[in-house]
């Protein structure tokens, strides 16, 4: 009997320790979601490409190749994105988070699409999917940007 109520408390025990944690989770001390250290940094853009598809058929593919130094993005560890475009000509700051391992860029709200990052040898993919039903059908556009670390 002994035996089994000490079970039984080592088992809501680490139920409640596992459901204490899941609050904190992607969280640093400040309560704000700190991004992934493997992002902080200058970035070149490569490459942007947007994808629409009807139904699971491509209907229009829009690829942007960027020159050398025209297009960086800079991670910094308070999580902000500074986009650079031009040249140098002009420059945006977003904030940044991250949450379940996904990244937000701009204001967050509850229907806003992350992108999902995957790092690779020479750097850096970001894919960010919206799927929308109009008029009956499945519309889904895609746009991934590639990157390469400065």
């Amino acid at each position: 009997m002994l035996v089994r109520q000490i079970f039984l408390f080592l088992v809501l025990f680490v139920a409640a320790f596992s459901a204490s944690c899941q609050d904190s989770k992607d969280k640093d001390e400040s309560g704000q979601n700190p991004i992934d250290n493997r992002l902080v940094g200058k970035w070149e853009v490569r490459s942007k490409t947007d994808t629409e598809e009807v139904d699971g058929a491509v209907t229009e593919t829009d690829r942007d190749v960027y020159q050398t130094g025209e297009k960086t993005y800079e991670f910094t560890p308070d999580g902000k994105l500074i986009i650079t475009d031009g040249f140098g000509s002009h420059q945006t700051t977003l904030p940044v988070q991250m949450m379940e391992g996904k990244l937000y860029i701009g204001q967050f709200h509850k229907d806003k699409e992350p992108y999902t990052l995957t790092f690779t040898a020479t750097g850096l993919e970001m894919v960010k999917r919206e799927v929308e039903l109009k008029n009956g059908q499945t519309i889904t556009e895609q746009e991934l940007v590639v990157l390469e670390r400065l």
